[in-house]
């Protein structure tokens, strides 16, 4: 008996926290949606948190179908006139009178619509940054200068051991990470860099050497001076924030994340990636449990970072997706009439298989990750 308990509290400790991502995710993404739907007056059918059979329903004033079902990976909006979740147009459907489908609504109100559930998704990312950002503060790593490298950029520009880089460019940086960001995008490009000195403001010219990647990166190499930072607990700094100056860090550090998963999607699309850089749901739930265990603003952090990805995925043009429906619509513009039937049918047959072959991925990645663990490969 005491097994069977311990067993539950364990699952217990990692159901709950992914559920809770995922239900507050996908009710923000979807509601996104839907109240831009409504607000174009188009009539949703329904709104469903999950996917399977039904675990509870209930109807609005509006007659829109409130549904929570048995599998928590994801939700969807279905408006009226739609042969499935996917908002792929039923021509065989009986509309009744006074309903307004999506299709009958002009180009810039279906994009608006479409594109505003990963809209939702990037403004959760704002509030719950700018949020933690207000109540808690941020933590950053001091690009404190560890240690030179001989014969590197660094080293030929002048940069010492206790040198603090305080700008780039004419662009103040606070954290390592976006000295990183900076010099990985600017190999073989003299940059002027700043930094602080025992308290003297030393200006130093540093042109970042070319670190080729495999693939098709290779046209893109990456910038290296040549020194490190260590994560040591005196070069760590907290900052404090106003409302406004916290809205302006939810804000830029959105923007940084976005970059930083579109980097990520492309090397994994030209093959540089790894397969391990993908997260398949018994990964996010175990993230989940330990950004709750560490607390509330880790777990609000977390959950602001897989809003974004979610809403970047969202985002790419894969038909079934919110971006795929975005370029058929670019599509339909350019050519001033709507894409034969049959060709976004089979599009979307071929935008469900990438989908799935994408989750499986992140199943397989699991796997993996679980197997090392265990030993099994």
């Amino acid at each position: 008996m005491d097994m069977i308990l311990n067993f539950m509290q364990s699952a217990a400790g990692y159901l709950v926290p992914f559920l809770t991502l995922t239900i507050v995710i996908v009710f923000i993404h979807e509601m996104g949606h839907f109240l831009t739907a409504r607000y174009f007056g188009v009539t949703v059918e329904v709104f469903s948190i999950g996917f399977g059979p039904e675990l509870l329903h209930w109807h609005d004033r509006y007659n829109t179908r409130w549904r929570i079902a048995l599998i928590p990976l994801g939700g969807y909006v279905k408006f009226v006139g739609d042969a499935d979740a996917s908002s792929k147009p039923d021509p065989e459907a009986v509309v009744d009178s006074g309903a307004v489908t999506l299709n009958s609504r002009p180009l810039s109100q279906r994009a608006w619509i479409v594109a505003a559930g990963p809209l939702a998704n990037f403004l959760l990312t704002i509030i719950l940054l700018a949020g933690t950002a207000y109540f808690v503060g941020s933590e950053h790593l001091v690009p404190r200068i560890e240690s030179v490298l001989p014969d590197q950029p660094a080293d030929k520009a002048g940069m010492k051991p206790g040198d603090i880089i305080i700008s780039i460019d004419n662009t103040p940086v606070m954290d390592f990470a976006e000295v990183q960001g900076i010099i990985s995008a600017n190999a073989g490009r003299s940059l002027n860099v700043v930094v602080d000195r025992g308290g003297r403001e030393i200006p130093l010219i540093v042109t970042p050497s070319s670190m080729k990647r495999s693939g098709l990166m290779s046209a893109f190499p990456l910038g290296r001076i040549g020194i490190t930072v260590l994560p040591k607990a005196e070069n760590f700094t907290k900052l404090e924030y106003g409302p406004l100056e916290a809205i302006g860090y939810g804000v830029k550090q959105t923007y940084t994340m976005a970059v930083l998963n579109i980097q990520g999607i492309a090397t994994l699309i030209v093959g540089s990636g790894s397969i391990n850089d993908i997260a398949g749901p018994v990964t996010i739930a175990e993230i989940s449990k330990k950004t709750a265990d560490a607390g509330l603003s880790s777990f609000v952090l977390w959950v602001a970072g897989i809003s974004l990805a979610i809403g970047v995925v969202n985002l790419l043009p894969i038909p079934i997706l919110d971006g795929g429906h975005l370029l058929f619509y670019g599509i339909e513009g350019m050519l001033k009439r709507p894409i034969d039937p049959a060709t976004v049918s089979v599009c979307y047959r071929i935008g469900m298989f990438v989908v799935l072959g994408l989750m499986g991925l992140g199943l397989f990645s699991d796997g993996l990750r679980w197997g090392r663990i265990l030993n099994i490969f």
